[in-house]
């Protein structure tokens, strides 16, 4: 074993120590609790975010509904996003054909269209079972930005205009 390799991991194991100390003591002097961001991320979703903001009941009674959404539309969502990734992937192709991939776009971004319809229909349909303020509450968080998750527009759900 070369000479210099155990003063090397002792360097590197006192620095790791340090680190791990240091942690240990900055989360005690913070009140012993980490940031509640940190301890509970905001989901990307805006819907999940929104509903969140819901009692346990109406929670169970957004999700009770769910399923059937998620079997009739989630295979056609799928389904609709491969066929945009093989419509972009194809056009490194020789034999690229611009007025089919275009129709096969027009086709995936329709079925996504159809399932966004669907859950605008189920969102105002469910809302309209809540009490006024809870459903003011929900409305509020459904329009609040996105946050993170690098889209273009700055990680908004919806521009601020």
């Amino acid at each position: 074993m070369p000479r210099w390799l155990l003063p090397a991991a002792l360097f590197v194991s006192m620095a790791l120590n340090v680190f791990v100390v240091g942690a240990f003591v900055g989360v005690h002097l913070a009140g012993g609790k980490l940031p509640a961001q940190a301890a509970q991320p905001r989901p990307r979703n805006p819907v999940a975010a929104a509903v969140r903001e819901l009692t346990p009941d109406e929670q169970a009674a957004w999700r009770a509904q769910m399923p059937s959404f998620a079997q009739t539309y989630g295979p056609k969502v799928r389904e609709a996003r491969q066929l945009v990734r093989q419509s972009m992937l194809g056009f490194g192709d020789p034999a690229f054909d611009p007025t089919a991939t275009l129709a096969n776009l027009q086709r995936a971004r329709a079925v996504e269209q159809a399932s966004r319809a669907e859950l605008d229909r189920r969102l105002v349909t469910f809302a309209a079972t809540l009490p006024a303020a809870d459903r003011a509450r929900f409305g509020e968080a459904l329009a609040r930005p996105v946050s993170g998750g690098g889209r273009a527009g700055g990680g908004q759900a919806l521009p601020n205009r």
